[in-house]
């Protein structure tokens, strides 16, 4: 039976500033009007970085691999008493600001205590503070067999990402598939236990070898189930186990 894991590691990286003070000849209307009030314009500026990526049995790389980048921006108004709070109890605004960004609560603290110390060093400055958040969010998907392998990434996996493919440069000489020569001349071989480099099972599909059954050795003499390596090299020209590379066209 096909089994399917999931893990998810998930970070977020902050960095908060004042922008410096203009000419007065380029000041804005605006700045005038935040001295009037004593506020401070903010900008959250928010990058979410989604990942996803897929491993397949023993191989040590990740065959398929996704990653996606989302960008969204919020620019409030707020009195320089309301920027100065620095729990998320007292400070409900600020908390539900970085809550529509999709920051963890955990991170919430951390930027409003860094808020809060911009401003106190602000002085009479009222120019906008800039705060640059980056989420990266890491899914790691491992599965026992090349069918189960996703080219796509789907909302069912992990509830609210929308995930769509954007890069594969990194993994994309293990997509090569192998030349239909090479696959056609692979040797078949009878398993025998204890005698085919301590292997008990097609490491593919999960199932074991029995004595006498037909299998498919590789060069690198590791063997597999001959639908199973078939499939594989159709996509990949690595072995999956020691990706000891077959004859390829690209």
């Amino acid at each position: 039976m096909s089994r399917r894991r999931y893990s998810i590691s998930d970070h977020t990286n902050f960095l908060i500033w004042q922008e410096s003070l203009p000419s007065s000849n380029n000041q804005p209307p605006s700045q005038t009007i935040s001295n009037c009030l004593d506020e401070f314009p903010i900008e959250f500026r928010m990058r979410r970085v989604v990942k996803v990526e897929n491993y397949i049995g023993y191989l040590p790389l990740p065959l398929v691999s996704y990653e996606n980048t989302f960008h969204d921006t919020k620019s409030v108004r707020l009195p320089k008493n309301q920027v100065m709070l620095q729990d998320n109890d007292s400070n409900l605004l600020m908390s539900s600001l970085l809550r529509y960004l999709d920051i963890p609560a955990r991170n919430h603290g951390p930027v409003l205590q860094k808020i809060a110390s911009v401003a106190a060093s602000a002085g009479r400055s009222r120019m906008p503070i800039v705060v640059n958040l980056l989420r990266t969010v890491k899914h790691v998907i491992k599965v026992d067999r090349i069918d189960d392998l996703e080219f796509s990434f789907h909302e069912d996996d992990v509830a609210d990402d929308m995930i769509v493919l954007d890069s594969m440069e990194t993994y994309e000489p293990m997509l090569i598939p192998a030349t239909k020569s090479s696959i056609q001349a692979l040797e078949k071989v009878k398993f025998q236990q204890g005698l085919m480099n301590s292997v008990q099972e097609c490491t593919i599909c999960m199932e074991g070898f029995q004595t006498g059954l037909e299998v498919t050795r590789m060069p690198c003499s590791h063997v597999y189930h001959e639908g199973c390596i078939v499939k594989w090299l159709k996509t990949s020209h690595f072995c999956p186990l020691c990706r000891y590379p077959m004859p390829h066209d690209c």
